[in-house]
């Protein structure tokens, strides 16, 4: 008897799965294939056939990028920083904070830490100096001094490097 009630219940679970997927099957079957008289294709506002290469009207994006190269807690009373300006960087931005209770002199040469100098001011005791290089600096080894004279800094020192000198 057991048997019989096992069999019976698998064959219902069995219908009940069969009837869904051939009534979804042929309602599918009966729809009528689109034809071609009625579909309209229209071309994006890139009409160009060379991919790479962009013309009047195209939607270009172009990437740009930034990068951190020097990123320092200032002590004592001099510091020299490193960076180097490779292909396709040039904008650089120069940011220095001080805390500290006297000014902070500093320069930013190029090839040597006493190369051709690219910038150079003071930051006053409590001030922040934030500068963007009107335009781009050749590649290359770049040194960023600073001084306190006989006073410990206290403060930050960042540059970061771009593409362009509107992203940074």
């Amino acid at each position: 008897m057991k048997n019989i009630k096992k069999a019976s219940l698998l064959s219902v679970l069995s219908l009940a799965v069969a009837i869904p997927l051939t009534a979804s099957a042929a309602a599918t079957t009966n729809v009528a294939p689109a034809t071609t008289d009625s579909v309209q294709v229209s071309q994006s506002a890139n009409e160009s056939t060379d991919v790479n290469t962009p013309k009047t009207g195209d939607h270009v994006i172009t990437p740009q990028e930034t990068k951190s190269v020097v990123n320092r807690t200032l002590r004592n009373t001099e510091l020299t920083e490193d960076f180097e300006i490779p292909a396709r960087y040039g904008y650089v931005k120069v940011w220095i904070r001080n805390d500290g209770d006297q000014p902070i002199k500093f320069s930013v040469n190029q090839g040597s830490p006493s190369g051709a100098q690219k910038l150079s001011g003071t930051v006053k005791p409590g001030q922040t100096y934030s500068e963007v290089s009107s335009s781009a600096w050749s590649t290359g080894k770049f040194y960023v001094s600073l001084t306190s004279g006989n006073a410990y800094m206290s403060g930050e020192l960042a540059v970061r490097i771009g593409t362009s000198r509107g992203e940074l």
